[in-house]
């Protein structure tokens, strides 16, 4: 990278990073592009170059977010000294951990950008990335004989996904009152059950051996 491209990368994240915490101190809708500009001393024409619209903030941080995970599953799937299930737990775990490390910020990113129009498909992009990188995975338990064959890859990893996608809402609207367990522990407990349901047959009957004796 060149470095007129690096000043455009390290301004491109100035503006990320100032829209983000006047996200967070003010809400979304609160802030406007003059308060991010005012912020960062640059001009509106300046902030229009890199992100046409705000909403198109919210779509950079979804697509941040959806890159993050992509990045963490094909580093999963380069790791084979662990089961499937268990490099699967550890990618819900991170996940459900960066929600409850930062709530308000992840929730309004999710809203915003299911609120709005995909113009470009970018998110449809990513989102199917991803779903393409779980699907390597559960194909790769398959093939080792821990996640169960009578069900595409593709279905277990759209299930698991809807499964994330539910707790993550109740949990960020509140739907259970106060939060007593953290998003982790639901989510866990939700994975634990759906990685049973996953197991293939000889699999699932090694640890139900297990936990009789």
């Amino acid at each position: 990278m060149g470095l007129r491209e690096e000043k455009k990368a390290e301004q491109r994240r100035a503006i990320l990073n100032t829209a983000a915490t006047l996200f967070r101190k003010r809400g979304y809708q609160e802030t406007r592009v003059r308060d991010i500009v005012e912020r960062l001393r640059i001009s509106e024409v300046t902030f229009f170059n890199y992100f046409p619209t705000k909403d198109a903030l919210i779509f950079a941080f979804a697509i941040e977010n959806l890159d993050y995970s992509i990045a963490s599953v094909k580093r999963e799937l380069e790791r084979h000294d662990r089961s499937v299930p268990d490099r699967i737990r550890s990618l819900m775990r991170q996940w459900a951990k960066s929600w409850d490390d930062d709530p308000e910020f992840q929730v309004l990113v999710a809203k915003q950008s299911r609120m709005m129009t995909d113009v470009k498909g970018l998110l449809r992009d990513r989102s199917l990335e991803l779903y393409e990188q779980y699907e390597r995975l559960f194909a790769e338990g398959q093939k080792r004989a821990e996640i169960r064959t009578d069900r595409k890859a593709l279905d277990l990893a759209e299930m698991m996904e809807g499964i994330f996608i539910l707790i993550a809402g109740n949990w960020a609207s509140g739907w259970w009152g106060k939060r007593s367990q953290s998003l982790e522990e639901r989510f866990m407990n939700a994975m634990d059950v759906f990685l049973e349901g996953c197991a293939a047959p000889a699999a699932a009957g090694s640890r139900a051996a297990r936990r009789r004796l």
